[in-house]
């Protein structure tokens, strides 16, 4: 190597040590970011700013907001970041009128809960009120309907404690709501405990078994332009003017 070539490797900047020194650099100050970063965001756990301070209820028709949000699990003044979606959603979903559940967290403090319940579908007469039937074969016992709605069946005559009223309640809830629509009252069938007598606006009576309600009630659109009478859904089928 001659003379200008050792001064040319001379000459040659220490790049690799700069290059280490820099990247110390940006490591301790990246660190001293996020050492700030962490205590702004325990100031701000701490501070009532993460705290809920507005919960809105949207959708309920049967439960009360009060119910909802005690059920919820939900309360004023806890942590933001403390309420769980799948939680709440499994607390609500313990209600039998819960259909459907969505939970909104709009930060910092609010909590949006919108509900979907299931609708009622006939009232259940239990002598001192009216109780609400839930599309889900559901009977609400705690929400009692004081006066009688007409645009809704009632079922008359019942014992709620025996097997033949859950099968009945259940058949009923799939029946189509053109059909309900038509129904007045659903009553046992006298002397014959797997029957049931369905009244409808048409002055019809309809005799069906419970547990084939729902299917054989897809005929009685048939008979509505017969004149006051009574339909015979059994394992014939047919039709007894009044007169």
């Amino acid at each position: 190597m001659d003379k200008g070539e050792g001064d040319m490797v001379e000459r040659v900047p220490p790049f690799r040590i700069r290059v280490e020194h820099k990247a110390s650099s940006l490591w301790a100050v990246l660190f001293i970011f996020l050492f700030f970063i962490g205590i702004l965001f325990v100031l701000f756990l701490r501070s009532p700013l993460s705290h809920i301070s507005k919960i809105t209820i949207t959708g309920n028709q049967i439960l009360t907001k009060q119910e909802i949000l005690q059920q919820s699990g939900i309360r004023l003044g806890m942590s933001f970041f403390g309420v769980k979606t799948k939680d709440v959603e499994s607390n609500l979903h313990r209600v039998s009128a819960v259909k459907q559940i969505t939970l909104d967290k709009q930060f910092p403090n609010t909590i949006m809960i919108k509900v979907e319940e299931y609708p009622v579908i006939a009232y259940i007469d239990d002598e001192q009120a009216l109780i609400p039937l839930l599309a889900n074969g559901a009977f609400l016992q705690t929400y009692p309907v004081t006066s009688m709605l007409r645009t809704m069946p009632v079922m008359e005559g019942w014992d709620k404690e025996k097997a033949s009223f859950s099968k009945l309640t259940s058949q009923f809830a799939h029946l189509p709501a053109s059909t309900r629509s038509q129904i007045l009252t659903v009553q046992p069938l006298e002397n014959k405990p797997a029957y049931a007598v369905l009244t409808t606006r048409r002055e019809h009576k309809v005799e069906v078994r419970i547990d084939q309600l729902a299917e054989r009630m897809k005929l009685y659109p048939k008979f509505l332009k017969q004149p006051p009478g009574t339909v015979h859904l059994l394992e014939s089928v047919w039709f007894t003017p009044e007169h």
